[in-house]
């Protein structure tokens, strides 16, 4: 009898065996089945934005997508939030990656070699790529829109009462959020998008402040008085309350302390845990303002030419600016510690031209005239000229600096003082206001030649016109083209004074005066209308009536020679004058 039953014992575990190894190789048979149906195949289950390529090779897989792709056109992406924002898919350079789609479509489930059900329930998006520079500044755009900024309660006081602003909530737009989701939905074919933003919160309600009414009249009503030498400027409460700044704080004690060196000030904290600070940018911000009641730029002394030498008829005036972020500093550690005083620190620049120092800028005597004579001008004209020449009287050039008679002589305008009066523009002759400033301009460039100085931009009238005698020794201006231009090559600064005598307008140039001598004359040899001042000179005239009944060209020369006499410098002008019925009037 047990004999008998080892024996069925033993045929239990052989059948046992065999049953392992019909399951085993059941189960090696089904997971060589599989590798072998979907060595080429994606597993069944996957989607790719819907689409079924469950079963489908690659090539099967890319071709419905692409067709997709083609199906969804390339719409405009909508954005959505507060208001509403269009972009273009070939402005973002947005492309479809299929290949790289169906690369990880087939290798989901590869890293599942002994899972024997191959079915994945998985839907991705279409890879979708982008130029990202263009994405980011197409959100950076979108975020000037929709974003808002998040603004504390504020705190002043009026009629020493405390009125309290109230305070806003901010948003900000989600960049890395709202582009992950764009770039994941387009790949999913869906082009319109609600934008995720976030709500920023406040620091300080106005419910926080107005529980502090005491502490803010408490620190409001200290007395800080600034100065200036003798001039003191007295803090007002609302000034003070201005700087007050309330700051959430991390703990909950009655007193909070600070312990910024030198002082050790306690900080009042409100129900909340709010505290009241004297914030450093608000005092800035305040000072910023009020320095403008010290600061001011440096005046030149007022100069005036008189016997050949220079004089001064109103002194100079220093300038002054507040340093701002130093009285600022200065501001706050005397209201946090109870100081009442504080010095305002200042810098102080010197004027360029000052009693003191006018020999050091060369500013030694005469030299040079320049006249002409406006004798038989209308009323308007004789205005015009007076009004030009007073916008140059006083006014000093700078050694080596370019000397713009435009930019000098500003806007010319009714509000300016000129009058209409006739110019020459374009084809015609028509009243302007202005009319009449060439003779300042042309008694100003005379003045320049006689003093040697190089002339770098000087246009003649169109014709010639008789103020300007002699014919030759003219120089139009209009703004703002085109203009008298010279440079001041002297060693010194020149002062230039403007006066008018019976019908003659002068230009007198106060300076240093360049050695050697000047010679004007009609020929380049200087033997033909020779004089030593260019209003007494003869030029030579050519081209008789080429241009016209009228018209010539006039030509003369500067010569140049040093205190040996030597010639060194020659310059001559030449101006062609039309005839004067061209332009009529």
């Amino acid at each position: 009898m047990a004999k008998k039953s080892k024996t069925v014992q033993k045929e239990k575990l052989m059948y046992a065996y065999i049953a392992l190894f019909v399951m085993a190789a059941i189960y090696v048979g089904m997971l060589f089945y599989n590798s072998v149906v979907y060595e080429k195949k994606i597993y069944p289950g996957i989607k790719v934005a819907g689409i079924d390529v469950g079963g489908k090779t690659k090539d099967e897989a890319r071709g419905l997508i692409d067709k997709k792709i083609k199906e969804a056109g390339s719409p405009d992406i909508i954005l959505k939030g507060t208001g509403e924002y269009r972009l273009k898919q070939k402005d973002l350079a947005v492309s479809y990656n299929t290949q790289k789609t169906v690369e990880d479509a087939f290798n989901i489930g590869r890293d599942d070699d002994l899972k024997l059900k191959k079915y994945y329930q998985q839907d991705i998006p279409v890879v979708v790529e982008v130029n990202h520079d263009a994405l980011a500044k197409s959100f950076f755009a979108i975020t000037r829109g929709e974003n808002e900024s998040v603004e504390n309660a504020t705190v002043s006081l009026k009629n020493g009462k405390l009125v309290t602003g109230k305070e806003s909530l901010g948003k900000r737009v989600l960049l890395g959020e709202n582009i992950e989701t764009l770039l994941s939905g387009v790949g999913n074919f869906q082009y319109t998008f609600d934008l995720k933003t976030k709500t920023i919160e406040p620091d300080v309600r106005e419910s926080d402040i107005k529980a502090a009414e005491k502490e803010v009249q408490e620190l409001s009503s200290k007395e800080v008085t600034l100065k200036d030498g003798a001039t003191a400027y007295r803090l007002a409460d609302k000034d003070i309350a201005s700087f007050l700044s309330f700051e959430r704080g991390e703990s909950s004690p009655s007193l909070v302390y600070s312990f910024d060196l030198p002082y050790l000030f306690p900080k009042p904290t409100i129900e909340g845990n709010v505290i009241i600070v004297f914030d450093k940018t608000n005092i800035r911000n305040w000072v910023a303002g009020f320095s403008q009641k010290i600061d001011s730029e440096p005046k030149n002394a007022k100069l005036a030419g008189s016997g050949g030498s220079v004089a001064v008829v109103a002194s100079s005036k220093d300038g002054k600016k507040v340093q701002l972020d130093e009285l600022a500093g200065k501001l706050k550690d005397a209201l946090d510690s109870g100081k009442n005083e504080v010095n305002i620190p200042v810098q102080v620049t010197k004027a360029e031209v000052r009693d003191d120092n006018l020999a050091a800028l060369g500013l030694k005597g005469l030299v040079s005239t320049g006249w002409t004579d406006f004798s038989g001008s209308p009323a308007n004209r004789r205005v015009n000229i007076s009004v030009g020449a007073s916008k140059f009287n006083g006014v000093l050039i700078k050694p080596g600096e370019r000397f713009s008679f435009n930019d000098t002589l500003g806007p010319v305008e009714a509000y300016t003082g000129y009058l209409p009066e006739l110019v020459i523009l374009k084809d015609k002759t028509v009243p302007q206001y202005g009319g009449g400033l060439c003779q300042v301009s042309s008694t100003a460039f005379r003045a320049a030649l006689n003093a040697g100085l190089p002339i770098l931009a000087r246009s003649a009238h169109a014709y010639p016109v008789g103020y300007y005698k002699p014919f030759g020794v003219d120089a139009t201006i209009y703004l703002p083209s085109p203009d008298l231009v010279f440079q001041n090559d002297t060693p010194g600064y020149i002062l230039i004074q403007t006066r008018s005598i019976g019908n003659k307008l002068y230009f007198d140039f106060y300076g240093t005066k360049k050695d050697g001598s000047i010679k004007f004359a009609g020929d380049a040899a200087g033997t033909v209308g020779v004089s030593d001042l260019v209003e007494g000179i003869t030029p030579t005239i050519t081209e008789k009536e080429a241009r016209g009944e009228g018209s010539f060209t006039a030509t003369f020369y500067r010569l140049m020679y040093d205190s040996a006499g030597k010639l060194v410098k020659t310059n001559y002008w030449i101006s062609r004058y039309d005839s004067p019925k061209k332009y009529p009037h």
